[in-house]
């Protein structure tokens, strides 16, 4: 089961809301995924959601709202190969009913889902109701590898977006809108915003889900990190190692090893021996015992000697040549 579908099953369980929370959780829906109808001199108002659990909390609203006999009807896109729920209210003045209870539109005109201003909740459980309706309509959430945490609500036009916003910013939340030809969305790409959003709107399970990924997914990071570190380190060990065995070779063809200095040549056997050793690991197979820096600060030694000692052969030829 995909992260948008647990935390929507898991909102659509939620204990029965307050009357004013069902009507804003209710509002968002119909905002968002309502559209209006007239077949035969029928007036039918559908709401479509991908989700039987949604369908089943819409029902629930609705009849809390004083609808009668709402219909769900279960449908099959074949464009798409998705199955979406459409749930009906039937008849005019039903219908025009729940737009003035749910102060989408002035009693006595015509009904029109080209609405009034979306109007923003004042209680702070009826903003947590809306928003939860709103992601119950058109809200995903997605963890990846490749493109982190990501919570989006798609909103039905600019103004609710607007609107949805305002709310989130009661709550400290900022989200990034998106705005295309086509499309209207909020989104989330913070881990911790994503998870005050989710304790906002009442998915503890989910909430619960997300840090247990968070968790997994920083010590995964963190691990990945520490042998990448130590995968670098070791090939710099073994880089440095190979450096400093061509040079005890290039010592050896130019004055032999046991005319080095005892300290050097205490070196270059002792690394000879231990080719893949680390500079403190060689430092201790010397008796006594010598610091990395020692033992750095010998092959630097031993570097600088055959430094010195081509530079007076590339001068005693420069001098030859000029005589």
């Amino acid at each position: 089961m995909s992260l948008t579908r647990q935390v929507k099953n898991e909102l659509a369980r939620l204990e029965e809301p307050l009357a004013c929370c069902g009507s804003w959780e209710l509002k968002a829906l119909l905002l968002k995924n309502g559209y209006y109808n007239i077949r035969h001199n029928m007036h039918v108002l559908i709401i479509a959601v991908d989700n039987n659990a949604v369908a089943r909390r819409l029902f629930y609203l609705l009849r809390q709202a004083g609808i009668e006999a709402p219909s769900i009807i279960k449908e099959q896109e074949r464009r798409l190969d998705k199955t979406r729920f459409l749930v009906q209210i039937r008849g005019k003045d039903q219908i025009d009913a729940l737009l003035v209870y749910l102060d989408i539109k002035v009693a006595g005109r015509n009904m029109s889902l080209p609405r009034l201003n979306t109007v923003i909740p004042k209680r702070p459980c009826c903003c947590k109701a809306f928003l939860r309706g709103a992601f119950l309509a058109g809200g995903t959430i997605s963890i990846s590898r490749r493109s982190g945490y990501h919570l989006e609500l798609s909103c039905a036009n600019l103004e609710d977006a607007r609107s949805y916003q305002k709310i989130l910013e009661k709550f400290n939340l900022k989200a990034l809108l998106r705005h295309r030809e086509d499309y209207v969305n909020l989104y989330f790409k913070s881990a911790e915003s994503i998870a005050d959003f989710l304790r906002g709107i009442g998915a503890g399970k989910a909430l619960l889900e997300l840090e247990s990924m968070r968790v997994v997914r920083s010590m995964r990071n963190q691990v990945n990190r520490i042998v990448n570190c130590e995968t670098a380190n070791l090939e710099k060990v073994v880089a440095s190692a190979q450096q400093q065995l061509d040079l005890i070779d290039h010592a050896e063809k130019k004055v032999g090893l046991s005319n080095l200095p005892p300290s050097l040549h205490e070196a270059a056997l002792a690394r000879r021996k231990y080719p893949d050793a680390s500079l403190t690991e060689l430092g201790r197979s010397l008796d006594p015992p010598v610091s990395k820096s020692g033992m750095n600060h010998r092959f630097r030694q031993l570097s600088k000697m055959f430094e010195f000692k081509k530079e007076n052969k590339e001068n005693s030829r420069k001098n030859h040549a000029n005589t």
